[in-house]
């Protein structure tokens, strides 16, 4: 004749239903016990870790842009807030150095960086005064890249992606010329575009981002998020201007 098995249930109330089945565990001790674990514990437990489990960098960005969501949500939106949230929040998760996003102006017809973060009140300034056509934007002569997907573009500082006069722009100027090191170092002159679609592949703007603050290019999992909230800025920016 089989053991017996002994079934104890842990402070929770009788089920209300025979559809609310139990979900039963073999307890840690090796005692011949079954443990009853109620949906409600489940519940609880899920609840719990949902709000203060521990997070990874990948669980920290996709809560990031949900509450960046939850505010495109917002009929009274103002486009010049969300862009620095948007930017902000960029350099924040990702350890970017300096971010800075470009949009079309329809009434100007070019394209003009509305916010810029991680560089000094002059370096913000020059960047809002730049300006550039559509041929400008894709002009590979004057900024030579390398395409990294169909949305991201790769500047390398040796091939002086820039326009005389516009090395003020960077962090560092005094630093442009050195030599590159190993394949995953960001010099002075190093950023990367992700573009911002609109419909039927229209161009809409950038996120153009630097190295990281440790002087690093970003990795591909970073490259490929801000490509995603490249793609929400792309639907809010379709629909809201």
């Amino acid at each position: 004749m089989p053991p017996r098995v002994l079934v104890r249930k842990i402070g929770i109330p009788k089920m209300q239903s025979w559809d609310q089945r139990r979900v039963v565990e073999k307890m840690p001790q090796d005692d011949g016990v079954l443990r009853v674990v109620e949906p409600r514990d489940v519940a609880l437990r899920m609840r719990l870790d949902y709000s203060h489990g521990v997070k990874d960098l990948n669980t920290k960005v996709i809560e990031e842009i949900t509450t960046l969501c939850s505010k495109i949500k917002r009929s009274n939106l103002d486009l010049d807030s969300f862009l620095t949230d948007t930017a902000e929040m960029v350099s924040r998760l990702f350890g970017i150095a300096s971010v800075a996003i470009a949009i079309w102006d329809p009434a100007m017809r070019h394209f003009k960086f509305r916010v810029a973060t991680g560089l000094g009140q002059e370096g913000v300034a020059l960047y809002k005064s730049l300006t550039f056509s559509k041929e400008q934007m894709l002009d590979d002569k004057n900024y030579p890249c390398y395409e990294i997907s169909k949305q991201t573009k790769l500047y390398m500082s040796e091939d002086h992606p820039y326009v005389d006069g516009q090395e003020s722009t960077f962090a560092r100027p005094n630093l442009l010329g050195m030599k590159r090191r190993s394949l995953t170092d960001s010099l002075e002159a190093d950023y990367l575009c992700v573009f911002i679609y609109g419909s039927n592949d229209e161009i809409l703007g950038w996120i153009e981002i630097s190295g990281t603050r440790l002087r690093k290019l970003p990795d591909v999992t970073t490259i490929k998020w801000i490509e995603m909230i490249a793609c929400i800025m792309g639907a809010v920016l379709r629909t809201k201007w």
